[in-house]
């Protein structure tokens, strides 16, 4: 149960701009209670923005890698677009 609510707290962590690293660890020591408390905390706006833009890039390299994966030059490019 106690792996549970360190999962919760660096999943709430992350939603809140808060510090992951140090509210699981609190999770871990505190259990129920690290959750609960980074429940009520305000959320930092700046830093959760940061972290969203750095998962949207990370996301959309994953993506753009899978669509030209075979695509080195141009006419590879070309040739993608020839009817078979």
């Amino acid at each position: 149960m106690q792996y549970l609510w360190m999962l919760c707290a660096g999943v709430i962590a992350f939603g809140k701009g808060r510090g992951i690293v140090r509210w699981v660890f609190a999770a871990y020591f505190l259990s129920f209670f690290a959750p609960a408390v980074l429940m009520f905390l305000p959320m930092k706006t700046e830093k959760y923005l940061q972290r969203e833009a750095k998962v949207m890039d990370w996301a959309e390299g994953l993506v753009t890698k899978k669509e030209v994966q075979d695509v080195n030059t141009v006419d590879d490019l070309f040739k993608q677009l020839e009817t078979r």
